[in-house]
């Protein structure tokens, strides 16, 4: 029973021909990269050439000496080592953002001033760049400069405070749940803006951050 001539074509993945160039280590970039990936973007993981993504050291879990967690946030991705310290190497990166739709990266705070490669600069030269930022505290407010982690906004944000037995102490939520909301959160904004400039022309600005994530989660408390 040959199915073959009444199947249909296959159609392509929704965001094939978007070209991602992912800054992202840890989790929250990456998984927002994955998704996309997923869903048929080319994805350009820039990793540092002494060693890449601190979560290719993560385990265990190591099958044949690889971190499954790294894989689990980087499958489908294409890798590429910059060691964006060298002037030159930046210019290469700025070589591949020509052709890119979109930039991701939760770079620390600061870093993507410093070589020239922050939102306002980058959206003037690309205007149809759709650039994505995660960072722990957000882009606005006291705090924006500050680095973070997950069990550091966990705790900040009072969501231990909510968690585990009544009785008991503070407890962390045990899986990275702000890390991966964020890049959930991350991945829906990047959509929506390529959707828009699909009508506009022009790309822009989508700021998530894991504080805002929990303090949104945070708000069905009852």
């Amino acid at each position: 029973d040959d199915k073959s001539a009444t199947a249909g074509p296959q159609q392509a993945l929704p965001l094939a021909g978007i070209r991602v160039i992912e800054l992202g280590q840890n989790i929250a970039g990456p998984f927002a990269g994955v998704i996309l990936a997923s869903l048929g973007a080319e994805v350009i993981k820039v990793e540092r050439p002494d060693g890449g993504d601190d979560a290719r050291g993560w385990g265990p879990a190591f099958v044949d000496g690889l971190s499954t967690a790294f894989h689990s946030l980087n499958y489908n991705k294409a890798s590429v080592t910059l060691d964006l310290k060298d002037r030159q190497a930046v210019a290469e990166l700025e070589r591949l953002l020509v052709d890119a739709d979109v930039l991701l990266q939760n770079m620390r705070p600061g870093a993507m001033e410093q070589m020239g490669l922050d939102s306002q600069t980058l959206l003037q030269r690309y205007p149809k760049l759709v650039y994505c930022a995660i960072s722990a505290y957000g882009a606005r407010g006291p705090m924006r400069g500050n680095a973070g982690y997950e069990a550091m906004i966990q705790a900040f944000s009072g969501m231990w405070s909510v968690n585990g037995d009544e009785t008991g102490p503070p407890t962390r939520v045990g899986t990275p749940i702000l890390d991966y909301g964020t890049g959930v959160w991350t991945a829906l904004g990047c959509i929506a803006a390529l959707l828009r400039r699909a009508t506009s022309g022009r790309g822009g600005l989508v700021d998530t951050s894991l504080m805002e994530t929990s303090l949104g989660w945070l708000s069905g408390q009852f």
